[in-house]
């Protein structure tokens, strides 16, 4: 019979006030008080990567923090609505509460809510400066508008939308123009980044692709008059704003990210905090090796990103969930690193980097509301895949090789042919590790990395159509 994974033994101890404890009694409590002594987890200082004199607070060993306190008070709803607020001359109580109402329903929206805790929009950074500033509140409802539009019947812009753009266009202008005559404090202030980033994300998702390009342009003009991403607020998340959009471009032009040229820590973020202790034999000890003769830039990567797997794992099936503010951070230092790095040259090192960015598009920065989001990415893995399964020179151990096969199978967008030399080098892997059910060969990939609620579903269909082809073969 199997050991089972978890075990559990009861010593009841029963005392009464004439009855004194046994030998064996007593040191079954002193037993147990030292144990749950050993368990008390040592709290780790988890500092920022972006800004990093500034601390994310303690996090304990095994244990994800809780949500941060947010030092912008954001106003209070009275009555179950927002009539209390002072708004801006033109905008009604009910536009705000509409408007919160909609974005509170994307689950699949900034903040995973498998992964994350969920913060309401109100307790968002940008809710301040959206009932403040007319440009925001327009920006605003342009977008979740052509969000909504967009998933209805036919998805063209509505004329609501529409009136939003035009409004969001004449006071952006009227703040470049005032710019132009030496008038700097509008067009430099945290909002109107907010108000360009929001444009960007809306002309993302409209398919206009060249617009998207011009706010990104100008957004990031913005940052550096400002003195650089560093220099913005840490609060409100204006500094994440400006890199999501700058890696969402990256990710999908499959180029270098913008930011962060320069002064980049290579390091380690998460994986070697103790901030998650994960076991994966028995293929643990050939994966680390493979890992460490890697270049140490990428190696590093690799280990935070297979650390935040397994913290994103345990956060589902627990309540222990991650903090957006610690959620940022680590999608951020990730990306950066992957996006700045290039292995021209070297077939093994840049299909690892192009499958580590591809693996990092399905748990961050997802675009659920677009078929294709980063085609061009995914091309450049394809490209480097094939390249390395040409070569007669590089040996990769066989849980990689089956992890990089099934990981391109998951994210590509066509159903291949049984002659698709992906399709054959998906099944000259599982053959190799000579796994036939997807228990097996899940427990492959996950001690590689597996987000088990992303990949699983796609994951099995992929196995199980090997299989199935292998089958055939006999």
């Amino acid at each position: 019979m199997a050991k089972p994974e978890y075990t559990a033994g009861f010593h009841f101890i029963v005392s009464t006030s004439d009855q004194t404890l046994n030998k064996k009694d007593r040191r079954a409590i002193r037993s147990h008080a030292t144990k749950a002594q050993g368990k008390r987890r040592k709290a780790v200082q988890l500092r920022s990567w972006i800004n990093p004199n500034r601390s994310l607070g303690l996090v304990k060993e095994s244990e994800l923090p809780e949500a941060p306190f947010l030092s912008t008070p954001s106003p209070k709803r009275v009555g179950g609505d927002f009539s209390a607020l002072q708004l801006p001359p033109g905008i009604e109580p009910a536009m705000i509460q509409d408007l919160v109402k909609l974005i509170n329903l994307d689950k699949h929206g900034v903040y995973p809510y498998e992964v994350c805790l969920h913060v309401h929009p109100v307790e968002r950074g940008w809710f301040p400066y959206m009932i403040s500033d007319i440009c925001c509140i327009h920006s605003m409802m342009f977008s979740v508008r052509a969000f909504v539009d967009r998933a209805s019947p036919g998805g063209h812009i509505s004329r609501l939308a529409a009136f939003h753009y035009a409004q969001t266009l004449q006071l952006l202008q009227a703040r470049l123009n005032a710019f132009e005559q030496g008038q700097q404090d509008l067009v430099l202030c945290d909002s109107t980044i907010i108000v360009i980033s929001t444009l960007a994300e809306a002309a993302e998702l409209t398919g206009d692709s060249a617009a998207a390009e011009n706010h990104i342009d100008g957004l990031l003009k913005i940052v550096s008059l400002r003195g650089g991403v560093r220099s913005l607020n840490t609060h409100n998340n204006i500094q994440v704003k400006v890199c999501r959009a700058d890696l969402g471009r990256a990710l999908r032009l499959g180029n270098r990210a913008r930011l962060f040229r320069e002064g980049i820590v290579w390091d380690c973020f998460i994986a070697d905090r103790g901030m998650i202790h994960c076991s994966h034999e028995p293929h643990e000890a050939q994966i680390h090796a493979f890992v460490d003769a890697l270049d140490p830039m990428l190696a590093n990567s690799w280990k935070d990103l297979h650390a935040f797997s397994c913290m994103s794992n345990l956060a589902y099936q627990t309540t222990r969930k991650l903090s957006p503010d610690t959620y940022n951070e680590m999608m951020i230092s990730i990306l950066y690193r992957l996006t700045h790095l290039s292995f021209k040259g070297d077939p093994l090192q840049e299909a690892i980097r192009t499958g580590l960015l591809t693996f990092s598009s399905t748990i961050f920065l997802t675009r659920h509301y677009m078929q294709q989001p980063y085609e061009h990415l995914f091309n450049l893995f394809s490209s480097a895949l094939f390249e390395l399964c040409q070569s007669t020179s590089i040996i990769v151990p066989r849980p990689i090789v089956l992890w990089l096969m099934i990981l391109y199978r998951v994210v590509a967008y066509k159903e291949p042919s049984p002659e698709d030399w992906l399709s054959v080098w998906l099944d000259k892997a599982v053959s190799l590790t000579k796994v036939d059910t997807w228990p097996q060969a899940r427990r492959i990939v996950k001690s590689v990395m597996w987000v088990d609620f992303v990949h699983d579903a796609p994951g099995k269909k992929v196995f199980e159509a090997a299989i199935q082809r292998l089958e055939r073969l006999k």
